[in-house]
């Protein structure tokens, strides 16, 4: 039995442009689930496009350890019936999570040189997910949100340069990801490295208000309903004006309502202590001349300002911090 990408028995959270013949994302911590029966599917992926190093992507079968692998043409997984796992014998479920990419490859403009591309799965069959009714969260942010640099100690066993930094990212590890799992909440994550409300990401993502609305360049995306919308901006933004950051910030404001008329937004000020006072005068402007209630948070002490990338340690203490005062306000 083979299944197209936009499949119903696929399901897919996160940022994913799902289509006929592929679905593709470019955004770390979206991930697709499926079950099968059988001892054995093989999933295919679009890497016509992926220049080396390949993004990296975790898989999970029954719930397990989650195993690391770079992106190939074809993956199978191989998980025949046995006492060994959790499953009913000869049925399985399958997650596989985008874990990381290197940031500086272009992920917006095509030929999309860093990108997951799902193009069938095969098995002898295929059944329905369990339902998942849990809340959507989503996050906003940059190489920060998308957990860049996690594991940066792993720099002194084997470092070729920037292009190497995906073999030690982990959006799994970061405070987004952990914060929905804390939450039980699915998570929905547009980070990107270097992005802010007032400059570009690499990858060629142009600065969040404009790239919010879409997977990819001219293709627009749907709202993703998210219950929550968690805005982590500002740490790239420090070296513009004022005047610039004010604009951009309330830009990017009003773009996420106008696309959420029902999400309760939440904004964060940067880890590292910068523009705090700024962002909550934003808010507070904001909420006065929309009659909205953006919940404002500051961060600031929550962890040291260096490194600018926070550890796992770092993410865990964010995602703890975080996720107390979101259920203590809201749930």
């Amino acid at each position: 039995m083979i299944l197209t990408p936009n499949s119903p028995l696929i399901r897919y959270t996160g940022r994913w442009n799902v289509g006929e013949t592929e679905a593709v994302s470019t955004a770390n911590g979206s991930y697709a689930e499926f079950a099968f029966s059988g001892e054995c599917a093989v999933v295919e992926f679009g890497i016509d496009h992926c220049t080396v190093p390949f993004p990296r992507v975790y898989i999970a079968v029954d719930g397990g350890a989650k195993i690391e692998v770079p992106l190939d043409k074809f993956i199978r997984i191989s998980a025949p019936g046995g006492n060994s796992i959790p499953a009913e014998d000869g049925e399985h479920t399958v997650q596989i999570i985008l874990k990381g990419s290197v940031e500086l490859q272009n992920r917006w403009l095509a030929p999309l040189e860093a990108a997951v591309s799902v193009r069938s799965l095969e098995a002898d069959a295929f059944r329905p997910l369990p339902e998942d009714n849990r809340k959507v969260i989503e996050f906003l942010g940059d190489s920060i949100t998308e957990g860049i640099s996690i594991d940066v100690e792993r720099r002194f066993v084997h470092y070729g340069g920037s292009r190497d930094m995906v073999f030690w990212d982990d959006s799994t590890a970061g405070y987004a990801w952990l914060t929905a799992e804390a939450l039980g909440m699915r998570p929905v994550i547009m980070g990107y490295g270097c992005l802010g409300t007032t400059r570009m990401g690499a990858g060629n993502i142009p600065d969040v208000p404009e790239s919010y609305p879409y997977y990819s360049d001219g293709c627009p995306m749907e709202s993703t309903g998210a219950d929550f919308i968690v805005i982590n901006h500002g740490t790239n933004d420090r070296g513009a004006d004022r005047e610039t950051f004010v604009r951009q910030y309330t830009r990017l404001l009003e773009v996420v309502r106008e696309r959420n008329a029902g999400s309760q937004i939440i904004a964060l000020t940067p880890f590292c202590g910068a523009l705090a006072e700024e962002i909550r005068e934003i808010v507070g402007t904001f909420n006065r001349e929309h009659s909205d209630d953006v919940f404002y948070i500051n961060t600031t002490g929550w962890i040291p300002p260096e490194p600018l990338h926070p550890t796992r340690e770092g993410h865990k203490t964010v995602s703890r911090n975080l996720a107390a005062i979101l259920r203590e306000r809201f749930l």
